[in-house]
């Protein structure tokens, strides 16, 4: 039935296809809500209905390839393992079966009558149910000559392209839906499931492959974690997870099968976090460029393991590349938006953790953003792409646009004027595959113009298959040990095991001033949860709700199942008070009343931003407590009013919220982030003193005035002189400091840091010395409790910087300004049982001994320079990212050379 979809198939998403003009799906759960997608932008409506038949239809996947090379095909949509009613009709629908709906004209073939399609408008004819799709080269006849596995993977690759025409291979690097690259029917050359994302666990598992993944705390709270070694066990799950999901699609002969199943991942985010209203703020990793180099780098040598045979579990990427951090702010969006980022900034703060993600990491593919960078795009920048990814840091996998990213080259930013010369300037500047249909449709007429040289498409083209190759997509499964791996691994005990431990590592205590934590409650006492997130599902798996989980754990529900709280007979009550961005005026009485009773021993108010507020997209424009919350608490605060009662105000974010009234009114603050799918018993765990809370927070924390402050559109570190990140943030302005620093973190115990070898006071860098500065320090559990301690490395500039690079290059105190106040270079998590003590080593190259090595010394020039230049650089380990933190211990290493002139280390990029 493709007559009509209307109104009724609520959850409809709606793709543009080459070839196909409308694809649509209906989810697995019809909602209230009705919502389609077209071309990436949300409208509501009718679509000139489609078809109210196909309850439950999955991802339609590549269930027609006839419908891919078909342009007579107009709609299709594709029925899974399941017998699906036509409605009011009580005819089934056979399994597996796809059906066709032309325009004008004849379909080739008769794959219409093949699939149960028709011509013209009648009502499809249920067909044969299709059967399992074989994995390529495994059939008993001869075999074309990219299924010999005796050859390289490079024969194979040339063997498979040596087959195609240029718009076959132009097809290569396209995609047909967002998720699927095409096939070619004509040499049974497969269609491939391209596109999957995973930043904490697997989006989508469920829509794709009935398998629910294991979903972990939001990238901000996994960085929270200050565990590397955590984060690394995170990305073994997801590897694990992809592979079994994917090896279940392809048992049961479906594909291609789209974003949920694939081996290509979209993963890591690693952008610099640069503003706090950037609505993907929780996607990525920190403000810090260290901080996100090593998490990249761990996420990535896991993610992408190899097998006892040397297949990878994923290809991944680092995304987006470059200087990308805008989604819709000032007039502008991210289509559109040129960032004018100085050479300085380039060196110091926007390129190294990308530097660090693609030569220690070795992603097999690098996205680049739908930005432009000082006037180009990013998929059109040679610069970037070719001199700076391949020529200086020696990446050898294919460069993938951002969805739709090719087409803002000459719709958004207008650098081109037409398709043709827009994906003529991309693909001859390093941007090997389209997540779009542009270079399908106009690569082949670029070539005929001689825009492109049919070389260079052979040359994008094999950069992508040879992935393809390399993850065993057209070797016999019993080749391939990951295939081995059972479905059953998807969220498996083991696996929830670890996201637990991860949700109660990211938890970070901001302030315990009262003493309230750990709480201690009295025998049938009550606890009062009082605030829109006390109850709230989708909210704990991040900016996207479609990381999917067999069930989030509520705050709510995990109090109220912890064995101490029910050995005690505690009520666990629950009271809402406001929406989240709006008032409530009888859910506000409900919470004044249920906190004001002489019951409740205790008052939990859980406040926060979820996907409606902070989601790819949209940024935002306030960064502090929405103010319906804000009013909620206000409130209750004032009508408990100086009774004992304490309080406790948890936040749930992805990026920084700012609580100044919070923070000052209510003593005992803790920051859980977007907790995955254990946030609820993870919070339960540490407010009752089961877990001590060691999380600290991979971000600062401003003042709700910073965004009147500061533009959303200046791209500069040190932006309106109050400046970004805890690097370059002026806490001199009348801002004044920030709520909370980067790095901070408090426990239920104490530690001292002191001096175990401290480092050498001087230091010549070319005087027949390796440079290498050793220094470590010996932490102590001085508490009662066991507790964990994430310690930290800085370096800084004690040295002005106008003095370090001259007055005629810096341009005099201005460079001062513009000096990274402390640069973090490392970074370990301890575990103390009380009364114990551990050493900790932080070794240092004042000058990197290889490309790849973290330049911690290094300070940069307003033109760009990077230079090791004499001087004294302070040494900070054990506190945050304040100025003289509490607690930390620090030197000062006098840097100095043989003849007194800075030493030049190898750029990152030239212009």
């Amino acid at each position: 039935d493709l007559e009509p979809l209307g109104t009724e198939s609520h959850g409809a998403q709606v793709r543009m296809l080459r070839g196909c003009a409308l694809l649509a799906t209906i989810g697995l759960a019809v909602g209230a809500n009705t919502c389609w997608q077209a071309s990436g932008d949300l409208f509501g409506g009718d679509l000139e209905p489609l078809g109210t038949g196909f309850r439950n239809a999955s991802h339609i996947g590549a269930c027609c390839q006839e419908c891919y090379a078909s342009p007579m095909c107009k709609f299709f949509a594709y029925a899974p393992d399941h017998d699906h009613g036509q409605v009011g009709s009580g005819v089934p629908y056979p399994k597996h079966n796809c059906w066709l709906k032309a325009t004008a004209g004849t379909p080739r073939g008769d794959s219409g009558r093949q699939h149960g399609g028709v011509s013209g408008t009648g009502p499809p004819t249920p067909g044969p149910p299709m059967p399992p799709v074989p994995p390529p080269c495994t059939g008993t006849g001869p075999q074309p000559p990219w299924c010999n596995l005796s050859l390289s993977i490079d024969a194979r690759v040339a063997a498979a392209l040596a087959e195609m025409t240029v718009a076959e291979k132009a097809g290569q690097i396209a995609t047909e839906t967002p998720d699927v690259n095409p096939g070619v029917p004509r040499i049974n050359f497969p269609a491939y499931s391209y596109h999957s994302e995973g930043l904490h666990g697997l989006r989508k598992s469920f829509d794709t492959a009935g398998l629910y993944a294991t979903i972990f705390p939001q990238t901000t709270g996994m960085a929270a974690t200050g565990n590397l070694s955590l984060i690394g066990a995170m990305a073994t799950v997801m590897a694990t997870e992809a592979r079994a999901i994917n090896s279940e699609m392809l048992r049961l002969g479906r594909g291609p099968f789209g974003n949920g199943g694939s081996l290509f991942f979209w993963s890591p985010t690693m952008n610099l976090c640069r503003d706090p209203r950037w609505g993907r703020f929780q996607e990525s990793i920190s403000e810090d460029p260290w901080l996100l180099g090593a998490y990249s780098i761990i996420f990535l040598q896991n993610f992408q393991k190899n097998d006892s045979a040397g297949y990878p579990a994923t290809i991944a990427s680092c995304k987006h590349f470059l200087a990308y951090s805008l989604e819709g702010s000032d007039g502008f969006t991210r289509h559109n938006f040129n960032a004018v980022v100085s050479m300085q900034d380039l060196q110091e703060s926007y390129l190294p953790a990308f530097q660090q993600c693609i030569m220690k990491g070795r992603p097999g593919q690098v996205m680049c953003s739908y930005n432009a960078v000082n006037g180009v795009p990013a998929c059109s920048n040679p610069t970037f792409l070719i001199n700076t990814l391949r020529d200086m840091w020696g990446f050898d996998g294919f460069v993938v646009s951002d969805q739709g990213a090719i087409s803002n080259i000459y719709n958004g930013h207008k650098y081109r004027d037409n398709a043709t010369s827009g994906v003529a300037v991309a693909i001859n500047s390093g941007c090997d595959v389209n997540d779009g249909t542009p270079y399908a449709e106009s690569l082949p007429g670029a070539v005929a113009a001689n825009l492109v040289n049919a070389s260079r498409i052979d040359e994008a083209a094999a950069r992508f298959l040879k992935q393809r190759f390399r993850v065993g997509s057209f070797d016999p499964p019993s080749k391939v040990p990951w295939t081995s791996v059972p479905a059953s691994v998807a969220n498996s005990p083991a696996h929830q095991a670890v996201a637990l431990q991860a949700a109660e590592q990211s938890i970070v205590l901001l302030n315990n001033s009262a003493g309230v934590l750990p709480i201690t409650l009295k025998p049938q006492s009550t606890l009062a949860i009082i605030g829109p997130f006390g109850n709230c599902t989708l909210c704990l798996g991040g900016g996207k709700t479609d990381y999917q989980n067999s069930g989030y754990i509520t705050y709510l529900a995990g109090l109220q199942a912890h064995p101490l709280i029910q050995k005690l007979g505690i009520r666990v009550e629950y009271a809402m008070g406001s929406r989240v961005n709006a008032n409530d005026s009888t859910a506000l009485a409900d919470a004044v009343q249920l906190a004001t009773r002489p019951d409740v021993a205790l008052v939990l108010f859980s406040v926060g931003i979820d996907a409606t507020i902070e989601h790819e997209g949209t940024d935002r424009t306030a960064i502090g407590v929405p103010l319906a919350q804000l009013e909620l608490v206000q409130a209750v605060t004032r009508a408990v009013g100086n009774t004992a009662t304490p309080a406790v105000a948890i936040l749930t974010n992805g990026g920084p919220l700012s609580c100044t009234w919070i923070r000052d009114h209510i003593p005992t603050l803790v920051e859980a982030f977007e907790g995955g799918q254990f946030a609820g018993p993870a919070l339960a765990s540490v407010l009752l003193g089961e877990v001590n809370p060691s999380g600290v927070l991979p971000f600062s924390v401003f003042p709700e005035g910073y965004v009147d402050a500061v533009s959303m559109t200046d791209m500069s570190m040190y932006a309106s002189g109050v400046g970004r990140t805890y690097r370059y943030y002026n806490s001199s302005n009348p801002l004044g400091p920030p709520l909370f620093p980067f790095g901070a973190g408090l426990s239920y115990t104490t530690f001292t840091i002191e001096w175990d070898t401290a480092p050498v006071t001087a230091m010549c860098v070319d005087c027949g010395l390796d440079g290498r500065v050793e220094l470590s320090a010996k932490v102590t559990n001085t508490g009662s409790r066991p507790g964990a301690k994430v310690v930290m490395a800085f370096v800084a500039e004690e040295t002005p910087r106008h003095i370090l690079h001259g007055e005629r290059e810096c341009g005099g105190l201005r460079c001062d300004d513009l000096a990274p106040h402390k640069s973090m270079y490392g970074m370990q998590k301890l575990h103390l049982e009380p009364g114990q003590s551990t050493v900790v080593h932080f070794p240092v190259d004042i000058v990197p001994k290889e490309a790849s090595g973290w330049c911690a010394f290094c300070t940069v020039s307003q033109n760009g320079t990077r230079l090791v230049a004499p001087g004294n650089y302070g040494i900070y380990v054990g506190g945050d990212g304040s100025m003289h933190s509490e607690g930390e211990v620090h030197a000062t290493i006098a840097v100095s050379t043989r003849d007194t002139r800075a030493i030049e280390v190898p750029l990152m990029y030239t212009a």
